[in-house]
Parts: C-alpha cells; sequence; structure tokens
C-alpha cells in the first residue's frame, strides 16, 4: 500500500470510526495502535486526563525494533495515534520514536493522528507535516485568561503570565498557519459546566481564527487526574448539544464522540437530538474505538491498556512478550469487553465505552438492548 493512495480524511472517511472493522471485515478488529510517546509536557491542564503520569524527564523507551516488530503483527492495522504528554516537546523523543513511528506508517499507508498543544516553535510541526493525516488539538479555553490559570494549574512554578499569554496566541496562529498550509487540524471541545458558558466563542475561533477542518465535541467523564471535574447531566448535556447545532457553523465539519445517548433507549428527547444529530448537515456520529479496534501503547514500559486513560481496567499485557494481536483477542473475549461490545447493524451503533457506562449506565443491561433494537 502506498501513502499517496489514501483517500483524505473527510465526513465520509473517518479512518478512526470503529464500525469501518464491521463494513470491512464482519467484524470488530484491531485496527487502531495508539501511542503513548512522552510524560513530558509544556503545560499542566487541570481536565488533562494523564496528568498524574507526567514527569520531569522521559524514562528509556523500549527498542524501537521491537515495537515495529508488534506493529508488523498486526494484519489489519488502519491508524496510528500519537499523544503524550505532549508529543512535540523532546526533541529527542521526536527524533527517537515519533519519526521512526510516523515513517513507518507513511510506508505501510496507515493514516496517523498527532495529539498536540500547539502551542511550540512551527518548526517543530512542519518537520513533520508530510507524515500526519490529522493534527488534533484540545481546545476548552473560553478565555485567554482561563487558558493561563487552568492549562498550568498544577504547574508548581508557572511560567510568567506574559510567556502563557503568547503560548495561547501561538497555539491560534500554528493551527492557522498549518491548516493554510493543507493540514488537516483538529480541534476537541469537551463539554463540561466549565466550557458551556464559552462554546459559541470556542467554535467561532476554531472555525475563523485557527481555521480548523474540524470541531469534535466530547464530554468529559471523570477519569485519573481529572476525577474531580464538575461534569454535565444528561439533561444539560442535551440541552447543550441543542445549542451547538443552532450557534455552529454548518460548513465545518462537527464531529460529536463518546456521546452518552443510544438509539436502543426510547426515551423522547434521546431520539429527538440523535434524530437531530444524524440529519444536520457536516455532522457525524463516531462509535468510540477505545476497547473496540484500539489499544494504548506505553513505549517506555511496553504495557497496554485498553483507553488512553487506563484507570478502568490498568495494564492488561506488556508488548515484551505479548503479541499485540493476541493480547486484543483476550481483552475481547473478556467478561468485560462482552458486557459493553453490543451491536445494532440497523442503527450501525457499537454501544457504550468503559467511562459512559460506569457514568450514567452502571445497571443497563446493553446486551438486553441489542437483542431488543435487532427484533425492531
Amino acid at each position: 500500500m502506498i501513502y499517496d493512495l489514501k483517500s483524505p480524511i473527510s465526513i465520509n472517511n473517518d479512518p478512526w470510526e470503529a464500525y469501518n472493522d464491521i463494513d470491512e471485515h464482519g467484524s470488530l478488529q484491531l485496527s487502531n495502535i495508539e501511542f503513548t510517546t512522552t510524560t513530558l509536557c509544556n503545560m499542566r491542564c487541570a481536565h488533562c486526563a494523564v496528568g498524574y503520569t507526567l514527569q520531569l524527564r522521559d524514562p528509556d523507551t523500549l527498542p524501537m525494533d521491537l515495537i515495529i516488530k508488534r506493529l508488523d503483527e498486526i494484519p489489519h492495522l488502519k491508524t496510528i495515534s500519537i499523544t503524550g504528554g505532549e508529543p512535540m516537546f523532546s526533541k529527542k523523543s521526536i527524533r527517537e520514536t515519533v519519526v521512526p513511528l510516523l515513517k513507518y506508517a507513511y510506508k505501510r499507508g496507515i493514516y496517523t493522528q498527532m495529539n498536540s498543544n500547539l502551542t511550540l516553535p512551527l518548526d517543530r510541526y512542519l518537520e513533520i507535516a508530510e507524515y500526519i493525516d490529522v493534527m488534533h488539538i484540545s481546545h476548552n479555553w473560553g478565555t485567554i485568561e482561563e487558558f493561563s490559570e487552568v492549562g498550568f494549574h498544577v504547574m508548581d512554578k508557572k511560567p510568567p503570565l506574559k510567556a502563557r499569554h503568547k503560548l495561547y496566541e501561538q497555539m491560534i496562529q500554528n493551527s492557522a498557519t498549518l491548516s493554510e498550509q493543507g493540514m488537516f487540524v483538529s480541534a476537541e471541545t469537551m463539554l463540561n459546566k466549565s466550557t458551556q458558558p464559552y462554546l459559541r466563542k470556542i467554535h467561532n475561533e476554531i472555525v475563523h481564527d485557527m481555521k480548523c477542518s474540524r470541531h469534535e465535541i466530547h464530554p468529559m467523564y471523570p477519569s485519573d487526574f481529572a476525577s474531580q471535574l464538575n461534569i454535565m447531566s444528561l439533561n444539560e448535556m442535551k440541552d447543550t448539544i441543542h445549542d451547538i447545532l443552532d450557534f455552529r457553523n454548518e460548513d465545518t465539519w462537527m464531529l460529536f464522540g463518546t456521546l452518552p445517548f443510544y438509539p436502543c433507549f426510547l426515551n423522547d428527547s434521546d431520539q429527538k437530538l440523535l434524530s437531530r444529530l444524524n440529519e444536520s448537515k457536516n455532522v457525524s456520529l463516531r462509535n468510540d474505538p477505545d476497547g473496540r479496534s484500539r489499544l494504548n501503547v506505553n513505549v517506555f514500559s511496553g504495557e497496554v491498556i485498553v483507553t488512553d486513560f487506563g484507570d478502568e481496567t490498568g495494564s492488561i499485557a506488556n508488548i515484551k512478550q505479548d503479541k499485540l494481536e493476541d493480547v486484543y483477542q483476550t481483552w475481547m473475549q473478556s467478561s468485560l469487553s462482552q458486557s459493553l461490545n453490543c451491536h445494532c447493524p440497523k442503527v450501525r451503533c457499537l454501544g457504550p465505552n468503559l467511562l459512559v457506562k460506569d457514568m450514567y449506565y452502571k445497571d443497563v443491561d446493553f446486551k438486553e438492548n441489542e437483542r431488543r433494537m435487532n427484533q425492531l
């Protein structure tokens, strides 16, 4: 497979959509690997899901030959995501880990996503631009003051205020420049009570100032470092999503992921929202790949987890001795996975992930819902 033959990312081609495996292979497959490539970051966001894992220096990485060998063993690998920490912070990590992974994906025709805060000098991103299919950034900042406070909330010694303001401005400018040069930049905003008052402003900034190709909306779920954040109730979330659909720019692709609303719930307000989302121009709903088509690998320890948070199951294997395809098959056959991975082909739904079920539907039997849906 040749990189140039890959179809461009679009609302009709979202390679991170787990349902693609059903369409192509008739069943879920291991098609997505997410790599944690650094424990370093120039920020310390209050909402960071992996804040407890951040360090002042990176440990030694596993041999790249081992990591590549494990990727070679995955027959249906379609996407690789690179996360951290901030993957572009350490030049050593970029040189020894990030670039080799990106070049591997390039040669194999695999789609790549980089999760970055985009606050670093532009030339770092330009150096890898040819290998990146999606530059993914989190943008949850209602004001530059909030960025300066919340973005460095748990840093013992914060940079001067002027320097923090400059990072915010650099994030906006980097996004606009990379977008103008043809990179697909996708900005994610979390739904919680902190972002809710600023969603219109954030959306306008993402569309007009940052010139992003896509705006992602994902509810905030309490996990690990962000376990104390003030989340929305289901009704608050539904009202907020309706508001977003009212004010959004219809020319920009909006992707809603990890929503806690399902066709198998015979709830009028749920069904009304889902119908509106499905019928809206340039809107897509993504089945979460975590635990379905994706595993996360730590390049330092070799530990494998089934979400990029890890507090629900912890490490389930290690690539030092385990093939990722074997790990995936063992996970899929586990009682926890079996309790979650329902499938309703009529509505192309793969059910909840671990975070959603634990937060809102602890006592719901989604397998029973699946049976009912498939009988309709």
